[in-house]
């Protein structure tokens, strides 16, 4: 019997840029409101942009915790 191949998740690019993306999590925050903003991510699912989005928050209120 043949088994199916596991098909990988997309990669959300919200997520990517938060991992990809260099600088503090407050610049990251920044740019993802410009992209967001300027309509960059319309063909992402909302629920992953909410999720990136409350994760740079989150960071953010860490670093400033630091």
């Amino acid at each position: 019997m043949l088994q199916k191949k596991k098909q990988p998740k997309p990669k959300s690019v919200a997520l990517s840029l938060m991992r990809d993306l260099l600088g503090s999590a407050a610049e990251k925050l920044h740019m993802f409101e410009k992209v967001r903003a300027a309509g960059g991510f319309a063909n992402e699912h909302p629920a992953d942009l909410a999720k990136a989005e409350k994760m740079l928050r989150e960071f953010v209120a860490m670093e400033k915790g630091s």
